[in-house]
């Protein structure tokens, strides 16, 4: 057997390509401040990704890393497991083999974590290694259905008995932490006339939740307005705030919004999970030729670079996937937003506030006075913005924006909408992504799927393997968990010079773009479809047009 080669971690990724030596550099600078390991400053930077250290520690000690994706536990093992063991150990067990445990650990060289293990399980071990990211997501998929937070405290027959009294801050905590644990983006609290009703947006649909008692819900609501540094005494006006709580070990920003109803106060907490930020594009499920055309626009100069959608379409998450890849080391890199929904090192960061005249314009505009390379405006809304952004970036910036159209070459009128002059748009504009979610097929209880008549025609002559899930406790019985993004990418060229400047519509700029080899989002979807990450259905509900169609109609 050959030696054990152990590498410093900053020169095995390195050697990789996964950082450069400057970026070590700064990584090193920044570990004589804060004391911590060096893969930690690295991830924490957006420098590298947990497991691209974790395959250098793996390495190191001997051991196999595992990804969740790829691993299927023994559910007889796993009904015996308390998530509590898990999250303290940092180990999933994963099977029994020949009398051998099989053990996935996110640090399998902490030898008291090890023996947590060995307590446990009197069994020989096969450790293998798993990141903090990989180890929530078994928990979430294996465990998470073992009762929750909220119910448990609902149920408490010693706080039921007469006397007993209702622990407000208990359940309000335990509310946002069933969110953030079944990957909730949304919590929404929607007081009735008898009772509360909890509702989580998962995978862009409403799940319902525990219902709360109507009596408590106004103390519930007082909670979290203090947790948000609202003022408790308003009622009668809407109100905006922010929170931050720590779950499982990791800090989870809340974007709070109260405003007043019928019965009562309704309240939605958006979950700004802040290691959504550094998602690398290629994981956000972007079509690989996609991701190193846009991995190319990053590195350009100046132009302006959008990507466009509805709400809630991941724009935002695009976006700062898309400045991970600028080199923020050489490149001076400031954003504007409403809000700052992630933390990105070696960035600058401002926030609108409307309230006191802090616009995108305003921002803009200073931004421009900072001396940026690149340059992140949240969204271009009106015509002032639109100008600025488009004279910055033939000013020598590169700048990255959203914009709220239905397609790519819809974001070419949207700007002449704005006012904004035809030759400006074809001189500064680089391309334009458009994109939307859709759920993805459930790795749990995927199935081939028979190809009908509907199918068949939609897919047209190539018809890959499509699945669909049969259903299960992971998806809660919808066949689907997760999502994935379907998308499509504009790059004007030279042969459409002549058609932006002119101020031609849309469908003359689809066909120019048709014979430079554009692909719409339906393509894309299709082709998911074919791999078996979604379904036909997900592909036309989120790509349905806001009108009915003659078939929809005659169908009626």
């Amino acid at each position: 057997m050959a030696p054990l080669v152990r590498l410093r971690i900053g020169e095995a990724l390195v050697e990789r390509g996964y950082v450069t030596e400057a970026q070590v550099a700064v990584a090193l600078d920044e570990q004589k401040r804060v004391r911590a390991p060096l893969g930690e400053i690295l991830v924490a930077l957006g420098f590298v990704r947990p497991d691209q250290v974790a395959e250098i520690l793996a390495g190191n000690l001997g051991v196999p890393l595992e990804r969740a994706r790829d691993l299927k536990p023994d559910p007889l093992l796993i009904s015996a497991l308390e998530t509590s063991f898990v999250r303290a150990s940092g180990a999933f067990p994963l099977g029994l083999e020949g009398g051998t445990l099989r053990v996935a650990m996110t640090d399998p060289g902490d030898p008291e974590k090890v023996s947590q293990v060995r307590a446990r399980f009197p069994y020989s071990l096969a450790i293998s290694m798993i990141t903090e990211g990989d180890l929530d997501l078994l928990v979430r998929k294996h465990l998470a259905d073992e009762g929750s937070a909220v119910a448990t405290l609902l149920n408490d027959s010693e706080r039921a008995a007469v006397g007993g009294e209702f622990p407000i801050e208990e359940v309000t905590l335990a509310v946002l932490y069933d969110g953030v644990r079944r990957g909730a983006t949304d919590v929404h609290i929607e007081p009735e006339q008898k009772i509360t009703r909890v509702r989580y947006r998962i995978d862009g649909v409403l799940h319902g939740g525990e219902s709360l008692p109507r009596e408590e819900t106004d103390s519930i609501t007082s909670r979290i307005k203090i947790l948000s540094n609202l003022d408790i005494a308003e009622r009668r006006r809407p109100q905006d705030g922010h929170m931050r709580i720590k779950v499982d070990g990791r800090d989870v920003d809340l974007r709070v919004s109260i405003m007043p109803a019928t019965c009562g106060e309704n309240c939605v907490l958006r979950i700004l999970d802040r290691a959504a930020g550094g998602i690398p594009l290629a994981a956000l499920g972007i079509r690989a030729d996609t991701v190193r055309l846009v991995k190319r626009i990053a590195e350009r100069p100046h132009g302006l670079f959008l990507v466009t959608g509805p709400t809630g379409s991941g724009k935002t998450t695009t976006l700062y996937s898309l400045l991970g890849e600028v080199d923020s080391i050489r490149r001076n890199v400031a954003t504007v937003e409403d809000p700052v929904e992630y933390d990105m090192p070696l960035i600058r960061q401002s926030q609108v506030d409307v309230a006191a005249g802090f616009t995108f314009h305003d921002g803009l505009r200073a931004l421009l006075r900072q001396d940026p390379d690149v340059i992140l405006v949240g969204e271009i809304r009106d015509n002032e913005t639109a100008d600025l952004a488009i004279k910055a970036s033939m000013t020598g910036h590169l700048v990255f924006s959203t914009l709220h159209t239905n397609s790519a070459i819809g974001a070419v009128p949207r700007l002449a909408d704005l006012d904004v002059p035809p030759y400006l748009i074809e001189d500064a504009l680089i391309g334009v992504m458009a994109q939307r979610l859709v759920r993805k097929v459930c790795e749990g209880c995927a199935a081939p799927r028979e190809t009908d008549d509907a199918l068949g025609a939609w897919l047209g002559d190539e018809i890959g393997t499509p699945r669909q899930g049969t259903g299960c406790e992971h998806c809660h019985g919808t066949g689907l968990a997760g999502r994935t993004v379907v998308s499509e990418l504009f790059l004007p060229d030279d042969g459409m010079a002549d058609a932006l400047r002119s101020g031609h519509d849309a469908s003359e700029l689809r066909a120019l773009a048709k014979e430079a080899g554009f692909l719409t989002m339906v393509e894309d979807g299709k082709d998911k479809v074919r791999r078996g990450l979604t379904t036909m259905e997900e592909v036309q509900r989120v790509e349905r047009s806001h009108r009915l169609s003659r078939e929809e109609r005659e169908a009626i």
